[in-house]
């Protein structure tokens, strides 16, 4: 009995990871047919329009790098604890990976609302379950050196190609009020650089992958991330504007995935998603 749900979980987890990949490939031709010069990829005001490439490259490059980077290392697993506070924790946290875009879209969220529903919903909430159903997954955590040294250089190498390369587009925050700048900055930190870091790759991306498999589990939360991304980037144009956030977002998801499944270092994807949102505003409001 055992044998058959492990081979359903498998060919299941089969069947993510190529219809991930199928996404994705026709995303970025909708993305590249429909705006072949680039796309708006931030919701920040007078965010300018970037090559794709421009966008694609830091992430590709540092998916390399964490394969490479040591070599080898040994696999670290997650794997199911106790089976009960495992189904009601991934149950759970499946749940407000869909209501967190659904009523971004609906209610809808905005400003102030769109942090304060960060803030609940990725990390108040999923905080509170998981004190209270502890033991649902175990880590095979990475106790050796190379779980700083390595990220560490993948965090440089991604930061140059990312934010410090002359072709990447700079803020301005000309007419905007640096104090405001300075929260909202703040604020998107806490809620995105830490929050969705605890909730899609800690919480929810170690349960995936226990339940499915790595490879699975790391295609699954990228999307739903990647997803989580609509409301703050829409359009109107459904289509375009989720093949847009496939291609971005899950793309900068599925970088950090494999960075959390390869090192389980959290500080390291909490730093580049920090830097990904504040370096722009962080070296506008230096030049101002």
């Amino acid at each position: 009995m055992e044998n058959n749900a492990a081979e359903i979980r498998r060919r299941v987890g089969r069947w993510i990871v190529i219809a991930g990949a199928m996404l994705w490939a026709i995303s970025l031709v909708i993305v590249v047919v429909v705006s072949p010069q680039g796309a708006v990829v931030s919701s920040d005001p007078g965010a300018k329009s970037i090559a794709h490439w421009i966008r694609l490259l830091p992430s590709a490059v540092g998916i390399a790098l964490v394969l490479l980077l040591p070599r080898p290392a040994p696999p670290r697993p997650a794997t199911v604890g106790e089976r009960r506070p495992f189904t009601i924790t991934t149950f759970a946290l499946v749940s407000l990976a869909v209501v967190f875009p659904l009523a971004a879209a609906n209610i809808p969220l905005e400003g102030e609302l769109y942090v304060l529903g960060k803030l609940v919903l990725f990390m108040v909430i999923p905080g509170v379950l998981l004190l209270l159903a502890r033991r649902s997954v175990k880590i095979q955590w990475n106790r050796q050196p190379s779980r700083w040294w390595a990220p560490a250089i993948v965090v440089v190498v991604w930061t140059v190609l990312s934010q410090i390369a002359p072709w990447n587009p700079r803020f301005e925050i000309a007419g905007l009020d640096p104090n405001f700048v300075m929260v909202a900055a703040v604020a998107t930190a806490l809620t995105a650089g830490v929050g969705e870091e605890l909730f899609y790759r800690r919480w929810l991306q170690t349960r995936l992958e226990a339940g499915l498999g790595a490879w699975p589990g790391i295609v699954a939360a990228s999307l739903a991330f990647a997803l989580m991304h609509l409301a703050s980037r829409g359009t109107g144009d459904i289509v375009f504007d989720v093949a847009r956030v496939i291609v971005a977002q899950g793309s900068f998801g599925l970088f950090l995935g494999v960075m959390w499944w390869r090192y389980r270092n959290l500080t390291a994807i909490i730093i580049i998603h920090i830097f990904t949102n504040g370096w722009p505003v962080a070296a506008a409001l230096l030049r101002n």
